[in-house]
């Protein structure tokens, strides 16, 4: 049976967002402790000869974050404060003489001087350019995924479609290499967006299984119309390793991810103190386990079949602190098993092209289809996005040949535009109800853009709007090769 693991990374734009209340830490924790763990044991695999491939969707947002010398910076200044503490709690675990206390702070204090060697030396602070060689080496199958990691069902025209995914498959392409394969985030499948996505190259797209025909097995197949494969990956080999009361991530010898400091385990009846000795002989118990299912599956099922595994480099090595100890022992296990052959969902395709044509049904992988980004709490954010849009759409088409200044604030209109389409915004609404801080970056980046639009529309753009320009151009400066055209009908 062939096998496929594809680690999904992404992470909402917090490229100066400061510190408090929460700011750029989360871009920070995903650098730290999924993203260079997961570079480390690639690179070790290497080292030894073994070459397990794997597919990584890296939204195209994210991407431009870790190439960015602002974020890479502030990561190191953060890892330097991170050590600092670590520093300070041994000092004061050994000065009240608590053994266990001072046993993981040295733990954790070697473990960040690991990550920030990794960071400084190994990578030259670069993790974007480090996947570039991973996959330049075979090792890593990039795929593409909307620019800013928008939520497709839900946006309100078909130009904003295609410029996601259009602009997406692009920066992916410029950053790692030319992309195979897409990943739609929350799994947001909508008929209709096949054809955006074929017309740009993809030769296959990632989909829930909702989307899919019913059956047994979530088999590749052809969308109907389209030389396009639809995968979706494995949900009850998946529930095996994320559900929180039968999955591995919820057991008691596990680091409880709601206690920060990282001194307690989940336990069985409430915290325990951690212990990482007995949490990662756990984590190689259940990779052993997890391939135990993967041979169980591959003894009942045809064997040119092709499971896909899907992982979230949210989960692995940061909710899930061993995550990433579990997923370099199941790699070990299945590239010496001559059951399982591991591989990408590129080259599966290339070998086994799917026989079935079918129309896919609109799905996610949220409760409620599109219910995780569209509720009470969203239909501010949604009525703004589709206004936008709107407008977006007209003035690419009234202003076909803009030049200079003018063309300098379109293009950052678009910008701005695409950072409000971010997912996360309005998941965040849907969750909490009532979320201030995501409310409040939506909303900037829709003022933003009414400002941009309006600069351009005027018959000359003066020494104070030209000194805004400026402004937000560093302020929110992903993708600077962004042209506002490509919202023309």
């Amino acid at each position: 049976m062939f096998v496929s693991f594809l680690i999904i990374a992404h992470a909402p734009y917090l490229r100066r967002a400061g510190w408090q209340p929460t700011g750029e830490e989360p871009l920070h924790e995903m650098i730290a402790q999924g993203l260079i763990p997961l570079l480390d044991l690639l690179g070790d695999f290497q080292k030894t000869g073994l070459k397990p491939q794997v597919a990584v969707a890296c939204s195209p947002l994210l991407l431009e974050q870790l190439a960015d010398p602002v974020v890479q910076k502030h990561f190191l200044l953060w890892m330097e404060e991170q050590l600092a503490r670590r520093n300070e709690q041994l000092h004061h675990f050994e000065h009240i003489d608590d053994r266990h206390g001072s046993y993981l702070a040295r733990f954790y204090l070697e473990w960040g001087r690991q990550t920030q060697r990794s960071f400084t030396s190994r990578y030259s602070r670069n993790l974007a350019q480090r996947l570039r060689e991973l996959v330049a080496s075979q090792v890593i199958e990039p795929l593409a995924g909307p620019a800013t990691h928008a939520y497709l069902p839900l946006l309100g025209c078909e130009e904003s479609v295609r410029a996601q995914i259009e602009h997406g498959t692009l920066h992916t392409a410029r950053r790692l290499g030319k992309p195979e394969g897409m990943w739609l985030p929350g799994g947001g499948w909508q008929p209709g967006i096949e054809a955006a996505i074929a017309d740009v190259g993809i030769r296959y797209v990632i989909v829930d299984p909702s989307s899919l025909p019913a059956d047994d097995e979530p088999r590749p197949v052809m969308i109907a119309g389209q030389r396009l494969a639809a995968i979706a990956p494995d949900e009850r080999l998946a529930r095996h390793i994320w559900t929180p009361e039968l999955g591995y991530v919820g057991d008691p010898l596990y680091r409880s991810p709601s206690d920060p400091g990282g001194y307690e385990a989940i336990g069985l009846n409430g915290p325990q103190p951690y212990d990482p000795y007995h949490a990662l002989r756990r984590a190689q118990e259940h990779a052993t386990h997890f391939v135990s299912l993967l041979l169980a599956e591959s003894q009942r099922r045809p064997r040119n079949d092709l499971t896909l595994i899907l992982l979230d480099a949210s989960l692995i090595g940061t909710t899930w602190f061993e995550g990433t100890t579990w997923f370099q022992a199941v790699l070990t296990l299945c590239t010496t098993h001559p059951a399982l052959k591991l591989t990408t969902p590129g080259d599966y395709l290339r070998s086994q092209r799917p026989r079935r044509r079918a129309e896919l049904r609109a799905g996610s992988w949220g409760e409620g289809g599109d219910a995780p980004w569209q509720g009470v709490a969203s239909e501010e954010y949604w009525r703004a996005i589709h206004a936008a849009e709107e407008r977006m759409v007209q003035i690419a088409s009234e202003f076909p040949s803009a030049e200079d200044d003018q063309e300098r604030a379109l293009n950052q209109a678009a910008r701005e535009l695409m950072l409000a389409q971010t997912s996360d915004w309005p998941e965040a609404l849907v969750a909490t109800g009532s979320a201030s801080e995501q409310r409040e970056r939506w909303q900037i980046y829709l003022g933003r853009f009414e400002r941009l639009i309006d600069m351009a529309c005027q018959e000359k753009i003066g020494p104070t709007d030209r000194f805004l320009l400026d402004q937000l151009e560093e302020l929110d400066g992903p993708f600077p090769n962004l042209n506002y055209r490509i919202f023309a009908p």
